[in-house]
């Protein structure tokens, strides 16, 4: 630099400062940048999934076994992989599954109003999430089936034993947590 007066040895020292300090921002962005993109995987893999179950869901009102323990795996292996990247504990194994399990005990309790494919499609979700997501999820799905129910109602075009599939609606709540995260703002799992 002309005119900074800064002699040799003085200006290596102030470049090499700079340097590291842009690099520590790098590295901070690197790693944001590789969460946000673990995210995106870990949605785009769930959202596909429940994509699949969705339209068995509709069509058949009921989704095949095969797809829930297929997901169930999925499920499985990508926490292992958390559990191997020490992001999770195995304390948040049960915790994990907990949302799928209470929504299968409602099965039990409701003798299958609520299907027991609602609470094996949720152990994917579990497993992926944390729980405060899924729970977050849960209760969306539930709300917009609600609102559907009670249009159904009110319009005279269902009655109290009407079958409502329920993961169209897990998927688009999926989908409105991914949004209210990724482009509100919004911390769900927090």
């Amino acid at each position: 630099e002309i005119g900074s007066g800064l002699v040799g040895s003085e200006m290596c020292i102030r470049d090499s400062q700079h340097t590291a300090v842009r690099g520590g921002r790098q590295t901070a962005l690197f790693q944001m940048w590789i969460k946000e993109g673990e995210k995106m995987a870990e949605n785009l893999i769930l959202c596909s999934f429940l994509g699949i179950c969705s339209c068995y869901d509709l069509k058949l009102k009921k989704i095949p076994g095969w797809l829930l323990y297929t997901g169930i795996l999925l499920g499985a292996l990508y926490w292992g992989i958390l559990k191997m990247a020490g992001q999770v504990s195995w304390a948040a194994l049960p915790v994990s599954l907990l949302p799928g399990g209470v929504i299968l005990f409602y099965s039990y309790i409701t003798e299958g109003k609520i299907g027991i494919g609602d609470g094996l499609l949720v152990m994917p979700a579990g497993l992926m999430q944390q729980w405060q997501r899924c729970t977050a999820e849960i209760i969306g799905a539930c709300l917009l089936t609600f609102f559907l129910a009670a249009g159904l109602l009110i319009s005279r075009k269902g009655n109290r034993n009407t079958r409502i599939p329920f993961a169209p609606f897990f998927l688009a709540a999926v989908v409105l947590v991914w949004i209210m995260e990724a482009w509100i703002g919004v911390p769900v799992d927090k």
